[in-house]
């Protein structure tokens, strides 16, 4: 099993490496970015626009001698040349002539020298378009410090934003996961246990209920029988008069909070776990070494549990790692619709952003999250199993 961890532990590095370039190439071919809107912006300057693209790390300024460097250029049919002089900047010269830096700036606002791109703002500071590669590692040298950059749209450290919400959505992930496993596999023995009775026709009713309705129908439907009875809060994660709660009120009020997106999101979940656990114990009732226990004298109940039911949920464990992936996933609609403020919610609001640092960051943690939550449930079912060997 320790051979097997430490293999699965060492191809997680190639495979952040591969999704977190896929994913920052995508952005990169997406037209237009955070800053477009601002530089249509008339109130905003484009040095203003400039610098802040320089302080995000997607625009390099020149120095004095890398504008000495670039020599004679053409650019909309006039010849240009920055020239060392001494002083404080270069000399700007336009077809041989003098030129102040305003002038220069409306001429220069982008231009290309040997495929490079630059830019030129209003006081005539060039920068250079950083590549998408160089970009990249760039990005990945900081991130495997944790510094995963300064969120556009936030304007704040991403990894700060990425723990405050990640914990918001495992937190609803893990109470909905508790609700499907909870209530999804007890209905799948109870039923397979005693098959066309009540319960197993009731069981099946809630699960084609379960799988057939959409979760966003479901997550509105949620919505409006908590407006109309008032059982339920609507939105948000606590209330407003949050902090003037002692310890245990502050518990109560985030619980009765989480209560009603936990049951959306879990409810699909359970249907399906139901329903799979059903099947398992059907076929594990139906075997031999079943019928060899029965035969022995063991009892009915050591009979179920002892043999079938370790056998039926072998299938369950390996869902497990699966099914808290696409929980987290899954939470993205339930935290737009019922207003939860998670990591769902934050990659929407990214994406329309195109918040780069807060897209590759939130990515990078899902991904992550994924291989932790298949490694888990392949050593579960080592457990569980013991004709499993993991190593």
């Amino acid at each position: 099993m320790l051979t097997f961890s430490l293999r699965r532990l060492l191809s997680i590095p190639p495979l952040v490496l591969v999704v977190s370039l896929l994913t920052f190439l995508l952005l990169k071919q997406a037209p237009g970015d955070f800053y477009s809107q601002m530089e249509a912006d008339p109130a905003r300057s484009t040095t203003e626009v400039l610098r802040q693209k320089e302080n995000a790390g997607l625009l390099i300024r020149l120095n004095r001698s890398e504008l000495v460097a670039l020599g004679t250029f053409s650019d909309q049919g006039h010849e240009w040349k920055f020239e060392d002089t001494g002083e404080v900047r270069p000399q700007i010269l336009k077809d041989g002539t003098v030129v102040n830096a305003k002038e220069a700036s409306r001429s220069l606002l982008k231009f290309n020298v040997n495929s490079e791109n630059y830019r030129c703002d209003d006081e005539a500071v060039v920068y250079r378009k950083v590549g998408a590669i160089e970009g990249f590692f760039s990005w990945l040298v900081n991130a495997m410090t944790l510094d995963f950059g300064i969120s556009y749209k936030f304007n704040r450290p991403v990894f700060g934003i990425i723990a405050e919400r990640l914990l918001n959505t495992l937190t609803l992930s893990l109470a909905a996961l508790l609700i499907a496993y909870g209530l999804g596999i007890p209905l799948g023995v109870f039923a397979a246990v005693k098959p066309n009775s009540r319960l197993d026709h009731s069981a099946g009713i809630i699960a084609f209920l379960g799988l057939s309705i959409p979760t966003v129908f479901f997550a509105l439907l949620a919505m409006l029988f908590a407006s109309y009875t008032g059982l339920f809060p609507i939105g948000d994660m606590r209330s407003l008069d949050y902090d003037t709660f002692g310890f245990w009120g502050k518990i109560s009020d985030r619980a009765h909070h989480l209560i009603l997106p936990a049951l959306v999101l879990g409810t699909s979940s359970m249907a399906g776990y139901m329903r799979q656990a059903r099947g398992n114990m059907i076929e594990a009732l139906s075997q031999d070494y079943v019928r060899t226990a029965r035969a022995k004298g063991v009892s009915n109940n050591g009979v179920l549990f002892k043999h079938a039911f370790r056998n039926a949920v072998n299938p369950l464990v390996t869902l497990f790692g699966y099914s808290l992936a696409s929980l987290l996933s899954g939470s993205l609609l339930v935290e737009i619709v019922m207003n939860w403020p998670g990591l769902g919610r934050l990659i929407f609001e990214a994406i329309s952003a195109k918040d780069e640092p807060l897209v590759l960051a939130s990515v990078l943690i899902s991904t992550l999250l994924l291989v932790f939550g298949n490694l888990i449930a392949d050593l579960l079912l080592a457990v569980v199993d013991p004709r499993v060997r993991l190593s």
